[in-house]
């Protein structure tokens, strides 16, 4: 159940970090399938009254007191276990995510997901209530608390938003969950990298799946690291499923449940991790820019015998071609014959109708008007480019 939750939690900060900074609008990020179907509601924590209603809003709420961007992380390593509110309850398992909000000067507020009291409603003396009840709509909707941050989280914050390798990152998945042979039964290794963006939703209908990361981004390490956890967390529920008599997993040897057990708890392990980097980091995770990052160093002098070698062998190719299209205009061009001819017919039987009932001497004319038709469409255009 928390994979569906920090999918959208994910969505929320890649799409809102790129609606902070101008590059998309709020129709995008409200309307963002992952975030309208489940679309965050900011709640004052004392009282329960409603701050903003959308995505949208609760991002121009807290851009007013001053918000720069926003940032995933892990709620039980920047907050309590044991947080009391008479309307809340406050989500800090080990694998729930809370949004970081970074305000200037290194002022750090949370917004952390809650589930709403059913009893916390209070009522006048004329019984009728004094906030309102958003019972109805906890289908639809996800509460947020804006919550202070102690200082001593600071060096944590800041370091889940130091720049990672992805191609260090994607060697280590590797190594930790394919490390069995049964994570290679049910899952596909070596991981591909072929795909730009991952997605969530219906798998089985194309336009139901919704995309994970900005669109902005191309071929990349996190959804591609991303797609390949999703499949082989989704084959090793369903295979250790109590209802799945049929799994080979109930005919394992107890040496291999053991070892498909350490593989799955392996994957739980580093799908978080893998959901939370993607969120902070997916913009350096594009393929291209790992292989700068390890392209040798080049002096300006080699930079410029390349580009020497370069222009002679671009040189050389344009002799060539030049050269080839000598040979090729050499000779009779049947293909230029017939190609008049057929602009002469074409455009002999298009006029001829009209001018043979209109003049005497329309065959005349249009004949004529046919030749010199064919004789421009075959005539060599002069090249006006520079």
């Amino acid at each position: 159940m928390y994979l569906e939750r920090a999918y959208r939690q994910v969505a929320f900060v890649s799409y809102g970090n790129k609606y902070l900074s101008g590059s998309v609008d709020s129709e995008i990020l409200d309307r963002h399938p992952l975030i309208f179907t489940h679309f965050p509601i900011l709640r004052d924590l004392e009282y329960g009254t409603l701050l903003a209603g959308s995505a949208s809003h609760v991002l121009n709420h807290l851009k007013i007191q001053g918000l720069d961007k926003i940032s995933l992380h892990f709620s039980c390593e920047l907050l309590p276990p044991l947080l009391d509110s008479k309307i809340f309850y406050f989500n800090v398992s080990e694998y729930s995510f809370c949004i970081v909000c970074h305000f200037p000067n290194q002022i750090f507020k949370v917004l952390i997901h809650v589930d709403e009291k059913p009893l916390w409603q209070e009522y006048d003396e004329n019984n009728f209530p004094l906030q309102s009840d958003y019972n109805n709509y906890h289908e639809s909707v996800e509460n947020y608390v804006l919550m202070d941050i102690s200082p001593e989280f600071t060096d944590k914050i800041l370091a889940d938003l130091h720049p990672i390798s992805w191609k260090s990152f994607y060697d280590d998945y590797q190594n930790k969950v394919y490390n069995f042979e049964i994570s290679k039964r049910y899952g596909t290794f070596p991981v591909p990298l072929t795909e730009n963006n991952c997605y969530e939703g219906n798998l089985y209908k194309k336009e139901e799946q919704f995309p994970l990361l900005p669109f902005s981004l191309k071929r990349n390490y996190a959804s591609n690291l991303i797609i390949n956890a999703a499949a082989l967390t989704h084959a090793f529920n369903v295979e250790s499923h109590s209802k799945n008599e049929y799994a080979a997993y109930w005919h394992m040897s107890e040496n291999e449940k053991k070892e498909f057990s350490k593989a799955n708890q392996t994957l739980d392990e580093l799908f978080p991790i893998l959901l939370k980097h993607s969120a902070n980091h997916y913009q350096d995770s594009a393929l291209h820019t790992q292989r700068q990052l390890h392209t040798s160093f080049a002096t300006p002098s080699k930079i410029i015998e390349n580009s020497l070698d370069d222009s002679i062998n671009h040189s050389n190719i344009n002799d060539t071609e030049n050269i080839q299209s000598d040979e090729k205009t050499s000779g009779f061009n049947w293909f230029g014959l017939i190609k008049f001819l057929w602009f002469m017919l074409w455009c002999y039987c298009a006029l001829w109708a009209l001018a043979y009932f209109t003049v005497h001497w329309g065959n005349i004319f249009v004949f004529a008007i046919a030749f010199l038709y064919a004789l421009y469409k075959i005539l060599p255009k002069s090249d006006k480019s520079i």
